[in-house]
């Protein structure tokens, strides 16, 4: 019994004198592999490595490790790599990188959104300064504008004129039709200040009142405005254009006044004037 013990344990003692020894001799084995192979060979095998006919693995097999560049580090000028990569024909890899960094459709749809950009820009751009033309059959217009006329040419070009009818002020351009179509529009929003005047009543009483106000508004010859004069504040105002600058109407909203604090508690009627 005693000398089978003596063997279990002489054996145990033996297995992992073997193992520390194997795991010893591999690691100095593979210490001392890179030493044996020339750093001829060793570029020869890095090459192969680059244009993916020796594996990585089998480098680490080999000892000879691949450095990992560091994000930021910069790539020194290398003439053998730029030789293989302009003159090399026959290398399928490169072959297949080259087609992949023409073709790549992220590239693609970046310089197709760049170019798109452009094109746009400039298209948009170059139709501001033309000048349209109407199909007026040979005919001359003029369209009074306040102080000024619009002048169709037989042409079919427009200009504005000064109030002579003679001098130019402006040729018409793509731009100013923008422009015109938004003035001419009977409704939408804007922003017009005036000068409020009238007549202001409410439960303490009535007088003559004035102030400042704001269209905001505009269906046809209707406004919105909101104005505040001396006597109150009126958020809800509507008022009819009787010319392009005047408009009469009516406001409610709160006095100043004791007695004065309801919202409906104070009504204008009124007469405003652009300015």
């Amino acid at each position: 019994m005693k000398e089978t013990i003596l063997l279990l344990g002489g054996g145990l003692v033996a297995g992992l004198i073997i193992m520390f020894m194997k795991d010893f001799l591999l690691k100095k084995f593979k210490k001392e592999i890179p030493k044996l192979i020339s750093e001829e060979e060793k570029i020869k095998l890095l090459d192969l490595y680059n244009k993916g006919l020796v594996t990585l693995s089998h480098l680490k097999s080999l000892g000879i490790e691949i450095e990992k560049k560091v994000e930021g580090e910069i790539e020194t000028f290398n003439g053998q790599k730029l030789a293989t990569g302009m003159l090399n024909i026959t290398s399928p890899v490169h072959w297949a990188k080259d087609i992949a960094s023409i073709f790549n459709l992220r590239k693609l749809i970046i310089i197709g959104v760049i170019v798109g950009c452009i094109y746009g820009y400039g298209w948009w751009k170059g139709t501001q300064g033309v000048q349209p033309v109407l199909d007026w059959h040979g005919k001359e217009e003029f369209v009074a504008l306040n102080n000024h006329y619009l002048h169709i040419l037989k042409d079919g070009t427009m200009e504005v004129l000064d109030s002579d009818k003679k001098t130019v002020l402006k040729k018409i351009t793509t731009k100013d039709l923008e422009n015109f179509k938004k003035n001419l529009r009977p409704y939408g929003l804007m922003l017009e200040p005036v000068v409020v005047g009238g007549l202001g009543v409410s439960n303490a009483g009535a007088g003559i009142e004035g102030g400042i106000g704001v269209r905001y508004a505009k269906f046809f010859k209707w406004v919105a405005d909101v104005c505040l004069t001396n006597k109150g504040f009126y958020p809800i105002g509507v008022s009819y254009k009787i010319t392009e600058n005047t408009a009469v109407g009516l406001s409610v909203g709160t006095g100043f006044g004791k007695g004065e604090r309801g919202f409906f508690e104070r009504w204008l009627a009124k007469i405003t004037i652009k300015f």
